[in-house]
Order: structure tokens, then C-alpha cells, then sequence
């Protein structure tokens, strides 16, 4: 049982080390690549996207550092005995796991919503940067 725990909490760590370098990573690029459009006029669209995508993916690397915080309050909710667990209860309905353990899938699905938006921005200005 106990290897068990420790490969969930060894994909739960790797989960996190891919959302801190898909976020990092996408800033870092995009940081290199804003000083290539930053003073050409007619890449405005593409530079505003830019600009703003950094903040998205910083968003993202904010979330991704939130979520591994939760997760491991999750863990200590996990440690206790099932009826020492706070319980979480949505619209009058007991969940499945403490309410913590939602907050924590919450962020790391932010986090790569994040990802997702920095990239569709850039995505979208680029093509009507050349279309």
C-alpha cells in the first residue's frame, strides 16, 4: 500500500513540473520573442498578444504553485482517519474527498487552462498578423 501512495505522489509531483515548465517555458519563449515584434508597428496585434500571453502563462505558473500547496494539504487530509477528515459538502451533497483536494484539481486545471489561453492568443494574433 505504501508504494502505492508513493508513486501517486511521485506523478502528482511530476504533474506539477510539467505545469511549472509548460507555463515557464511559454513565458521564457515569448519574453525571447517580444523583442523581435516589440517595435514594428504593423506586429502591434501580435505584440499586445504577447504581452498579454506572458501574463496568462504567469497566471499560470501562480496557479500551478497554489495547486502543489493544496495538494499537499490534501495529503494531510488523507493522513487522518476517514472520520477525522473534514468533510465537503456541495449544494446540501456530501463529496467524495475534502474540500481542499477540489481546490487543488481546481488550480492545477486553471494552470493549464492558463497554458491553453496564452497559446490560443498567440495563436489567433499571429494569424491575423499574416492573414
Amino acid at each position: 500500500m505504501a508504494e502505492g501512495h508513493e508513486i501517486r505522489a511521485s506523478i502528482d509531483s511530476e504533474t506539477v513540473r510539467g505545469l511549472l515548465l509548460i507555463n515557464g517555458g511559454g513565458a521564457v519563449a515569448l519574453l525571447a520573442f517580444l523583442s523581435g515584434v516589440l517595435l514594428k508597428p504593423e506586429l502591434e496585434i501580435l505584440t499586445r498578444a504577447t504581452i498579454w500571453s506572458v501574463f496568462i502563462f504567469q497566471l499560470g505558473l501562480a496557479f500551478a504553485v497554489v495547486h502543489n500547496r493544496f495538494r499537499r494539504l490534501c495529503s494531510l487530509q488523507y493522513a487522518k482517519k476517514s472520520e477525522n477528515r473534514k468533510k465537503c459538502t456541495l449544494f446540501g451533497k456530501e463529496l467524495r474527498e475534502p474540500c481542499i483536494c477540489h481546490w487543488s484539481t481546481g488550480f492545477m486545471w486553471a494552470s493549464i487552462a492558463s497554458f491553453v489561453a496564452g497559446g490560443s492568443l498567440i495563436l489567433v494574433a499571429g494569424l491575423c498578423v499574416v492573414g
